[in-house]
């Protein structure tokens, strides 16, 4: 991730770009990525998902170049559900509908963040309609893979590692979605009244039940956190912004950051201690192992619920190969 720096100027505001536009900017922000950079022979794939969007939107609003713009959640789900890949009258498998999805995502998630757009559709899919992702029974961190983790977590020494470092630390501590560290904001934050005061909890604030909780901060998040608030308080683009973290683009995370520092920061853990890489990386992975570890330590399955934001024990079920059948019981 290339590191924080001084916002440059605010460039003039850009002319409506048509969608073949958008997915060339996206794909040239994506072949400047120092770690992994996707180049346009790589891109191919991704290029089809995208031209068939562009084609499935002129179909229905003819002659207007900013259809993929003012597209829909709705138009969206309608599109992953009939890719142009499927014969006739044929639902596509949950994993073709999921890289349909994950490409429109990334590419509005870039549009979103440029200003060129006020939300992103793809976001907009109702949790039920929402492709499964590609292992349905979840993947967890094995121990070994964990503890080198741990030792992989950056040193705060400059703007970008402090970030880093309490954002994977928040993870692995408390098992948030990458939606809910996205939406985190200063306010959030609950200090102690004593000296010297002390982060001593987190307010996770959400919209589905169960989801907005109060979550107990360790000694090594509040160290974390308290690395990262000191090395945001002088970086002047974020004097006045709400959101607990950001990048050098933009004053808050995206999807794409978050998946991109936990996989980078797994891939050198692996490699420095000389373990096979997991097979599946990312910050869904570090939620399930958290959820297991709670049940492993005993943590009754309403507690684990109570923690993770969740209403029902069968939000646990992707995990039940890792544990025993007690969550039923709670049901």
């Amino acid at each position: 991730m290339p590191d924080l720096i001084a916002p440059a100027p605010q460039a003039p505001a850009l002319p409506p770009l048509r969608g073949e536009h958008v997915f060339d900017h996206w794909l040239l922000h994506c072949g400047q990525n120092p770690w992994s950079p996707l180049s346009p022979e790589a891109a191919k794939p991704y290029s089809f998902i995208w031209q068939s969007w562009l084609r499935f939107l002129a179909g229905h609003a003819a002659g207007d170049e900013q259809a993929w713009a003012h597209a829909s959640a709705v138009q969206v789900l309608d599109f992953i559900n009939h890719s142009p890949q499927s014969p006739k009258q044929a639902q596509p498998s949950d994993i073709t509908r999921r890289r349909y999805w994950r490409v429109l995502d990334r590419v509005y998630d870039h549009a979103l963040l440029q200003g060129w757009i006020r939300s992103n559709p793809a976001q907009g899919i109702t949790a039920q309609d929402m492709p499964p992702s590609e292992d349905p029974k979840g993947a967890i961190l094995l121990p070994r893979m964990w503890r080198a983790l741990q030792r992989q977590l950056p040193a705060p020494d400059d703007l970008v590692s402090s970030r880093d470092r309490a954002v994977l630390v928040l993870l692995m501590e408390l098992g948030l979605t990458p939606e809910e560290v996205r939406l985190l904001e200063i306010g959030h934050l609950r200090w102690s009244d004593g000296t010297p005061r002390v982060i001593e909890a987190i307010d996770v604030v959400g919209q589905r039940d169960r989801q907005s909780r109060s979550l107990p901060v360790s000694a090594h998040l509040h160290s974390a956190l308290s690395a990262w608030l000191q090395a945001r308080a002088g970086y002047h683009a974020m004097q006045g912004q709400s959101a607990l973290f950001c990048t050098r683009k933009a004053p808050q995370l995206s999807n794409h950051t978050l998946l991109h520092l936990v996989t980078k920061t797994l891939q050198q853990a692996a490699q420095r201690h000389e373990l096979p890489e997991p097979a599946r990386m990312g910050p869904q992975v570090l939620r399930n192992t958290v959820l297991v570890q709670w049940l492993d330590a005993g943590c009754s399955v309403d507690e684990v619920l109570q923690r993770a934001g969740m209403k029902h024990p069968n939000a646990l079920q992707h995990l039940r190969a890792y544990f025993g059948d007690d969550t039923t019981a709670a049901a």
